[in-house]
């Protein structure tokens, strides 16, 4: 019992939101340390006489280059992008801001440049589904002519929220905000740049100016609560998934003051690592119960031992937010 006491007070100490600070820009003036940072496609890329990264093949093809990356709160993306000729599915550019592994179809959140409708758009792309978190419907067809050079920004603030800002050069006299977006927790072991072009297409895309700069956000926000009416208690701080009618899911009670609320909990083990998602933004009713059954991603029982159930509820209209962590015991 006193072992596991030490140890439940050395997890919570570890999902304190401790964040480390990351920081990387390339203009490109140095090819060969470029090359050396960047992994990925080179043979369909060239930095050219600007010391721009210009996109470098004669078929239709899609190119990627990685850089490692751990910026995900507090953070700031920006990226120089031109492109000569009209965007459309098969001619676009994505600014990946994170990615959690170097797989390009990771999880992850990236920047679309073109695509079928011709604008600015922030995507969430997990478990390969695809989904756009930003849109601004009155910029749609934005990109739509012969040239475009433009600058895109993101930011995410330590309360969550992503802001999308880009600038097109002969349109735009400034910063220009496409959407707010909010996601409790982003992941992030690389950035990267991606080219989908046609076969008429292959030396018509280019990038500058890249700089990226944040913490990296260490499994949850800190515990903290902005809103006092809103609370959340554990029925019970053990689990035995042996289906035997006692004590075979672990519940958190709810209650919030209003239906604006959206929950996001998920369960974490001694070193860090994602055991279960429980639910990502789940709509509330003003109260209720978010249940664990002791599985894993994969479907399979958990093992004996202690975890930490992190659990936000968050208001979409006031982005008042309740966070709080608890450690957890399963037994069979």
């Amino acid at each position: 019992m006193k072992y596991e006491k030490i140890i439940i007070v050395w997890m919570l100490c570890l999902f304190a939101g401790v964040t480390k600070a990351d920081e990387w820009k390339d203009d490109f003036s140095n090819a060969e340390q470029s090359k050396t940072a960047w992994v990925g496609d080179w043979k369909h890329f060239a930095i050219n006489k600007q010391e721009q990264l210009q996109s470098q093949v004669s078929e239709a093809s899609e190119s990627t280059l990685l850089h490692t990356s751990t910026c995900a709160i507090n953070a700031e993306w920006q990226c120089w992008v031109r492109i000569s000729g009209t965007c459309s599915a098969y001619n676009q550019v994505r600014f990946y801001i994170a990615l959690d592994g170097e797989d390009i179809y990771s999880n992850g959140y990236y920047v679309q440049i073109g695509g079928r409708n011709k604008n600015i758009t922030l995507h969430k792309q997990q478990v390969g589904e695809n989904k756009i978190l930003i849109e601004n419907t009155n910029r749609l067809k934005i990109m739509d002519n012969e040239a475009s050079t433009l600058r895109i920004r993101v930011t995410r603030n330590d309360d969550g929220v992503f802001h999308l800002f880009s600038w097109i050069e002969g349109k735009d006299s400034t910063w220009m905000e496409e959407g707010q977006w909010f996601e409790p927790i982003v992941e992030s072991q690389y950035s990267a740049l991606y080219v989908k072009n046609s076969k008429t297409r292959g030396y018509d895309f280019y990038f500058d100016n890249i700089h990226v700069r944040g913490d990296q956000q260490h499994a949850t926000i800190d515990t903290e609560t902005t809103n006092e009416k809103a609370s959340v208690e554990l029925v019970s701080e053990n689990l035995s998934p042996n289906h035997d009618g006692w004590e075979d899911q672990l519940c958190l009670q709810y209650v919030v003051p209003n239906e604006d609320y959206i929950a996001t909990c998920a369960v974490y083990s001694t070193n860090g690592l994602l055991v279960k998602q429980v639910c990502h933004q789940l709509p509330l009713l003003e109260s209720g119960n978010i249940c664990w059954d002791g599985t894993t991603t994969s479907g399979n029982t958990a093992q004996i031992g202690v975890y930490v159930l992190y659990i936000e509820l968050h208001n979409k209209s006031t982005h008042d937010t309740l966070r709080q962590r608890m450690a957890v015991s399963l037994t069979l």
